[in-house]
């Protein structure tokens, strides 16, 4: 039996750019001039940690939970109305499912809004459960939480994929000795050529595995 754990935002829907500039935004909406290396730094966090971050280290006078909460209303009206599946991947999921294969969604994402998408573009459906870092306290640079997943879906390494479009995530999911397929997302441009030398497999997208 195949075992598939999908990262969720830009890997299944097309949500990247919203994210992209949703903290500069923020920080310049608040009067904050936003560090040139921003994107580096926020990358690989949780929402929550991006708060933290904001607070401690740039001196943004609001409590992490006032940050996530103002940041969380305006990225939910776009989970619930605009983002998109990215193309193919509906096709993918049906196929694999009537296949038996046995599916999750791993996401560092917040489970507040992310069931908004997953709901409109009704694709629930193909997912044992969705997990996400802030439920487990454990983050996609490290191996753990990828095998947190696999666990719960009944997988071991040798038979579980990973769908992942960022490279610091699939550093972690090939540290735990995962089988690791890159789905191209156009934000992670720059770490194109260290995505694709990592991953074991790079794909521009999901029609090429119908």
């Amino acid at each position: 039996m195949k075992h598939y754990i999908f990262d969720l935002d830009g890997t299944l829907i097309d949500s990247m750019t919203i994210w992209k500039d949703t903290g500069k935004n923020f920080l310049l909406s608040h009067g904050f001039t936003p560090p040139d290396n921003l994107q580096e730094i926020v990358k690989s966090q949780t929402l929550y940690q991006t708060a933290e971050h904001f607070q401690k280290e740039l001196g943004v006078p609001f409590t992490a939970e006032e940050i996530t909460s103002e940041i969380i209303s305006f990225v939910e009206e776009q989970y619930r109305t605009t983002i998109p599946l990215k193309p193919f991947a509906k096709e993918f999921l049906e196929k694999e499912k009537k296949n038996g294969a046995k599916m999750c969604i791993l996401t560092a994402s917040e489970a507040s809004y992310i069931h908004l998408a997953l709901s409109r573009l009704d694709i629930s459906k193909y997912f044992d459960f969705v997990l996400t870092c802030t439920e487990t306290g454990l983050y996609k640079s490290g191996p753990e939480v990828f095998q947190t997943a696999m666990e719960r879906l009944g997988g071991t390494p040798a038979d579980t994929i990973v769908f992942e479009d960022a490279l610091y995530a699939i550093k972690g999911a090939k540290q735990g000795g995962f089988t690791v397929y890159a789905i191209e997302d156009p934000v992670m441009d720059q770490e194109k050529s260290e995505i694709q030398a990592l991953a074991d497999r790079y794909f521009t997208s999901y029609k090429e595995l119908l």
